[in-house]
């Protein structure tokens, strides 16, 4: 019953996957992140057990380095990482393992963002002194609730910091790219576990670019989202695992000697 259910999820979710296709085909492939990243938003000490317990599926499957943590520097004004000793050793350990630390607001009240220049300018240096507890320089920013003004995103690329939005990225040289960027783990029920999983996959399966899995602690911490999150790392594992396999394959056909023929004989 489960599995005729599961087929005819698939081949509806395909049905709209084919359907959109052109508007799959363009989000773009963004080099320094490769053809998969897992984005975990609000990295805070308040989350420090679902941390742990979705850190743990990542690396069941070797995605530390494919997996990008966005750290509340002050959560609710009210959480200084640095005042938090298990929290900061903990990421320390993933940094270590290959996870990247980046920077998600400062205090994710409101849209903070959303703010004139001079403000953007002083929460982002607190920002910077919190994360150099941690001996980190951000590379990535994503704004709480991807709220942002312009005055704000100017003052991010100034800094060299490229911000990743909910469909765009930008780059501090100017670029402005779409990216294919997903959350299928907000609090889901376990009903639409199977929807979820099917949708994601043939996303996957289908777009030409960088493909963004955005998961927050505790949305994703329930049944249904924690078996999302470990059928879905496996599935890209596997499919990049057989696709890396395929191309070694065909490199190393390249390099064999060419048959032997009759005209290679020499006589003396």
């Amino acid at each position: 019953m489960m599995k005729s259910l599961r087929n005819a999820i698939m081949l509806i979710v395909v049905a709209l996957v084919l359907l959109s296709s052109s508007s799959l085909s363009r989000p773009a492939y963004v080099p320094a992140f490769g053809r998969f990243a897992v984005l975990v938003h609000d990295v805070s000490p308040a989350y420090l057990p679902q941390l742990r317990e979705i850190t743990a599926v990542i690396d069941e499957y070797g995605l530390q380095n494919e997996t990008y943590l966005f750290v509340i520097p002050n959560h609710g004004g009210k959480m200084p990482i640095w005042k938090y000793r298990e929290f900061i050793e903990f990421l320390g350990k993933l940094r270590r393992e290959g996870y990247h630390v980046e920077l998600h607001g400062y205090t994710h009240i409101g849209d903070e963002f959303n703010c004139n220049a001079s403000t953007a300018e002083k929460k982002l240096e607190l920002g910077f002194r919190a994360l150099s507890h941690l001996n980190v320089t951000p590379r990535y920013f994503i704004a709480p609730r991807y709220a942002l003004s312009n005055d704000a995103l100017s003052v991010l690329l100034a800094h060299n910091i490229t911000v990743i939005g909910e469909d765009f990225i930008y780059l501090p040289k100017g670029t402005v790219e779409p990216v294919y960027n997903r959350e299928y783990t907000w609090y889901t029920p376990s009903f639409l576990f199977p929807y979820e999983l099917v949708s994601a996959e043939s996303a996957y399966a289908n777009i030409n670019g960088t493909f963004f899995l955005s998961v927050h602690p505790r949305a994703v911490n329930n049944k249904a989202g924690m078996e999302f999150l470990r059928e879905f790392l496996g599935f890209v594992k596997e499919r990049e695992s057989s696709k890396g396999a395929l191309e070694l394959g065909i490199k190393l056909a390249g390099n064999f000697p060419r048959p032997f023929k009759n005209e290679d004989l020499r006589y003396s």
